[in-house]
């Protein structure tokens, strides 16, 4: 009987201001980078050669609401993927939009857009 041939798919999810409101404070994080496209794009770089799938991008049509502890700031995804996939070759981007307050119609050309400049790397 041959075995049978099992894949793994791994996605790294970019959370700029972390996933612990206190990460910041720990010595190697870098939180005045937070708003800096050229992180993102190194950790893309990193994701990609380490042979990850994808990278994943949450939004939000609102804040947090405890921003006391920690950033709670997120870049809007489509400016970020584009940003991405302008430095990389085959990784893919996924982010989620909310068409509540993007019209759907708007929100699919965006996507279909970062998706055909990046080669069919983009999704929703």
């Amino acid at each position: 009987m041959l075995a049978e041939k099992r894949q793994l798919n791994l996605n790294l999810f970019i959370y700029p201001g972390g996933h612990h409101e206190a990460g910041w404070r720990y010595k190697d994080s870098a939180p005045g980078r937070v708003l800096d496209i050229a992180y993102y794009q190194e950790l893309a770089k990193k994701a990609e050669a380490s042979k990850f799938d994808a990278l994943f991008f949450a939004d939000g049509p609102a804040l947090a609401d405890n921003i006391r502890y920690a950033s709670r700031f997120r870049l809007e995804p489509l400016t970020w993927i584009s940003a991405l996939a302008a430095v990389t070759e085959r990784i893919a981007f996924i982010a989620t939009a909310s068409t509540t307050y993007n019209e759907p119609y708007n929100l699919a050309r965006l996507f279909a857009s970062v998706d055909h400049l990046s080669g069919g790397r983009a999704g929703w």
